[in-house]
């Protein structure tokens, strides 16, 4: 397993620190699980151990989605940072590293809101990580994966080319 090279921030010096995360799962609302703590993709080493990999930036260059792609086997949890809301970066992201057959946890943190949470889940997404702000101001019960949806069709719009102008 790859392991995360000296720096690593644990879950025990999270909580130290005052801050404390949530995670939103199909579930509800979940404690952090995750204590190996995370690291930088550059910081990722090749040696034996287990570690979470952050990625500050879902848009990753050539040579650094090369590194991913061969440590992937090694990495129990990808961290994606959602820049702003519907950060679409993200969600393709997501569904590449799905692609490659990666099996480990997904997670989502940063610019999150609930109402995209099906659209996280489709995307590969296991869970998203929350602050103590964010789950007060998107409460548990804003949070539902809905299996069936899909986008509303638009009435009206413009009118085909063949169609009679009335």
């Amino acid at each position: 397993m790859a392991r995360a090279a000296s720096g690593a921030q644990s879950g025990e010096n999270r909580r130290r620190m005052g801050t404390m995360t949530i995670l939103v799962k199909d579930g509800g609302f979940m404690p952090e699980d995750w204590q190996a703590g995370y690291v930088p993709l550059a910081a990722l080493s090749n040696a034996p151990g287990q570690a979470g990999v952050d990625l500050s930036t879902p848009q990753l260059g050539r040579e650094e989605w090369a590194r991913l792609c061969r440590l992937l086997p090694q990495i129990g949890l990808v961290r994606v940072k959602m820049r702003h809301f519907g950060d679409v970066a993200a969600l393709d992201l997501a569904q590449a590293i799905r692609r490659t057959g990666y099996r480990g946890r997904l997670r989502a943190h940063g610019a999150v809101l609930a109402r995209i949470y099906t659209m996280a889940r489709r995307a590969g997404f296991d869970e998203i990580e929350l602050d103590p702000e964010q789950a007060r101001l998107q409460p548990a019960e804003h949070w539902r994966n809905v299996p069936d949806w899909s986008p509303a069709r638009r009435g009206g719009g413009a009118p085909r080319r063949d169609a009679p102008i009335r």
